[in-house]
């Protein structure tokens, strides 16, 4: 079997052969130094079929046995999605589990079936059969809101007073009330999926005891003045690294919070055109909330944010690496936020307000409405339609450069106790 130090560039060119071949992840070794430069993980391989079809499995011998788990198919499951199983099962295996024939025991015991694995049958077998924007729009919310919360818990345990809990801190907590009916209606579909189509032994679907909330009853439009900023800022420089940065990050860019954890490297790059030259941060369509690919100018003060991070996770995938999982982005910042909301004086903070901080500011600075709305990547704000949507991309690449830049411009003047006190225009 080939054995090859796999990556995502490789395993997204791979075209199908007259037979099936399997590829053996490997650690990749600087031929000149002999030195490690990026880990394989041991057990992972991938399997090309003669269709074309690419299948991520995990190797092991147990009992003095060969034998396979299959992981997942690419490209429902990423290389490092499939790093993290593998670890995940050569860590069974260690403590004397064979992975397989539990996964085999559970075929049988459906009703012991934990929410992770909800979770992952109802991505394979229910999601394909909805529209593109609304599957995007499923698997983020089951990612982001659900699993962090629920992974581990059997479904069957579950009841609607969790539920309740999990749905009134998204509505009350986070003022997020449209989110929180959002996220109702997934469980919801999930667990009448768990009942009908897996035969779960739920007699009621537990989301029945929550109640829907009413969109804008908790509308907010806060916006942080110059001497909350500098506080701010301050707190943020207590933090280690990466999450100072990423809040640093949200306030220079006025990004979301998502789209910002998950920045790659290869996402920054130089671009040169006939009215535009500078450093480009490209948001991927499928990290973007509203699935378009989004250009943001990077800022000098963004660049030194970036440099501060080069020696600490240049050679992972993510400039904001998290540091609990290799060559994975931060995902929490939950308790950074509480930090600073027991320990500043912004007792209200929260991570959306920088974005409308920075979006206000930049109107306090002449910016036009629909250039911060580019900016932000808000389709309303932007006034987006077919006919701007056609517009050269390089005319907004600029006028968003000169946003960001007056905005970083003031941003360092507040910082440095230089500016004035600006007569605020909220955006919100």
């Amino acid at each position: 079997m080939p054995k090859k130090h796999l990556t995502s560039q490789f395993i997204k060119n791979l075209k199908p052969r007259d037979k099936r071949v399997e590829y053996y992840d490997q650690h990749l070794i600087d031929p000149e130094t002999n030195t490690l430069k990026r880990k394989g993980v041991k057990g992972l391989l991938l399997r090309l079929t003669k269709a074309g079809n690419k299948y991520f499995y995990y190797s092991y011998w147990f009992d003095e046995k060969s034998k396979r788990f299959k992981i997942g198919s690419y490209p429902n499951i990423g290389l490092s999605d499939a790093r993290d199983k593998a670890r995940d099962l050569a860590a069974k295996v260690n403590s004397g589990i064979d992975p397989q024939a539990e996964k085999n025991k559970r075929k049988y015991q459906p009703e012991k079936q934990s929410f992770k694995e909800l979770a992952k049958d109802f991505e394979e077998r229910h999601l394909p059969t909805l529209r593109d924007s609304t599957r995007s729009e499923y698997k983020r919310i089951i990612e982001n809101e659900l699993l962090p919360e629920l992974a581990d818990l059997v479904v069957t345990d579950i009841t609607s007073h969790r539920l309740r809990k999990i749905l009134d801190d998204k509505a009350i907590k986070d003022g997020s009330p449209t989110m929180a009916n959002r996220i109702r209606a997934v469980l919801s579909s999930m667990f009448d999926f768990a009942k009908k189509v897996i035969g779960l032994k739920i007699q009621d679907n537990p989301v029945k005891g929550t109640s829907t909330y009413k969109a804008g009853e908790n509308k907010r439009d806060r916006v942080y003045d110059e001497e909350e900023i500098k506080n701010l800022w301050n707190h943020f420089n207590q933090f280690d690294q990466p999450i100072k940065s990423v809040f640093k990050m949200l306030l220079i860019t006025g990004q979301r919070k998502t789209e910002t954890s998950r920045m790659r490297w290869n996402d920054i790059s130089e671009v040169r055109t006939e009215d535009f030259q500078g450093i480009v941060w490209t948001i991927p369509a499928k990290d973007a909330k509203n699935k378009k690919s989004h250009e943001v100018p990077l800022s000098e003060m963004a660049m030194e944010v970036i440099q501060m991070m080069k020696p600490i996770s240049g050679d992972s995938d993510y400039v904001f690496e998290s540091p609990r999982k290799e060559n994975k982005p931060i995902e929490w910042l939950k308790s950074s936020v509480k930090r600073i909301k027991d320990n500043s004086k912004v007792p209200d903070f929260r991570l959306h307000d920088l974005r409308r901080t920075a979006a206000t500011y930049m109107a306090e600075n002449g910016i036009n409405p629909m250039i911060i709305g580019k900016v932000l990547n808000h389709k309303g704000l932007a006034r987006e339609n077919t006919i701007t949507a056609r517009y050269n991309r390089a005319s907004y690449l600029k006028q968003k450069q000169q946003a960001l830049d007056r905005w970083s411009s003031k941003l360092k003047n507040i910082l440095s106790d230089s500016g004035l006190k600006a007569n605020i225009t909220r955006i919100g």
